[in-house]
């Protein structure tokens, strides 16, 4: 992917977890020859200024930065180019409107897609590079399409240098391996670094996604939480809210440890 300043040992990107990857995890990744992910959704923009120099303390390569947020505070952007961040993570709510601002001041923009529709918005904003969900996928998912559906016709529409991230339900090297196989430039995955050493999740929820396999997985669709557009794929619980830390893909059932950040990485690179 150098076509966005991307030069990644190993082809693996560490999904979004809102609260619960942070700058440890995002920079355990990056270190470990992948992309890392941190997730900009700080109360103030003085946390946001904290967190990104205790990111940058931990390591100098590329992290990508995720606008998550229904809408960011004013000043973030500015906040993250300062810090010497060029590589952030749009969606369909707020790509439109940062996209343009990320290119006026030097940065790539890599937006997330699922659908046709999604794909033809992204492209005619600008963005960078894709980064493609599959209907398999953990927390909130906009995706009706398979991976195997959607990305090797999206990349015969965009063409062999466009860069393309594909990720939903992986979890081993295997489907690493799938995924480049389609025609992706890297795999992305979120539950499988969820349940990791370094992520934030609460430990006892860690636990329970480790006990449970995908058949306690439900595709929650009532309008609550952070995404109330979205129905979010996470563990069925009786009295737990809505949390990022219990959300999961199906490839649940094939996580059985906790290992350290730069250790999935080194099992995952094909």
């Amino acid at each position: 992917m150098n076509s966005v300043g991307l030069s990644l040992p190993a082809p693996v990107v560490q999904a979004a977890l809102a609260g619960c990857d942070g700058p440890r995890l995002a920079a355990a990744v990056s270190r470990a020859g992948g992309l890392g992910t941190l997730t900009l959704c700080a109360p103030t923009l003085e946390v946001t200024r904290v967190r990104l120099a205790r990111l940058r303390a931990l390591t100098t390569r590329p992290v990508l930065l995720a606008f998550t947020g229904e809408w960011e505070k004013t000043g973030v952007l500015d906040l993250c180019i300062a810090a010497g961040h060029r590589h952030f993570q749009v969606f369909w709510w707020n790509g439109p409107r940062l996209v343009r601002r990320i290119h006026d001041q030097g940065g790539v923009a890599l937006w997330q897609v699922g659908t046709q529709g999604q794909i033809d918005e992204a492209l005619s904003h600008g963005a960078d590079g894709l980064i493609v969900q599959g209907t398999r996928a953990g927390g909130p998912v906009r995706s009706p399409h398979t991976l195997d559906e959607l990305v090797p016709s999206l990349r015969a529409q965009v063409g062999a240098d466009f860069p393309l991230i594909a990720g939903g339900g992986l979890a081993l090297r295997e489907d690493v391996k799938h995924v480049l196989a389609l025609g992706a430039d890297a795999a992305l995955l979120g539950t499988r670094f969820l349940l990791s050493q370094e992520s934030q999740a609460p430990q006892a929820h860690k636990c329970r996604l480790l006990r449970a396999g995908n058949e306690q997985l439900i595709l929650d669709t009532r309008l609550v939480g952070q995404w109330p557009c979205s129905p979010r794929r996470r563990l069925e619980t009786r009295s737990l809210p809505d949390s990022p830390s219990l959300y999961g893909g199906e490839g649940l059932s094939s996580i059985h440890d906790l290992p350290s950040a730069a250790q999935i990485v080194r099992q995952l690179v094909p």
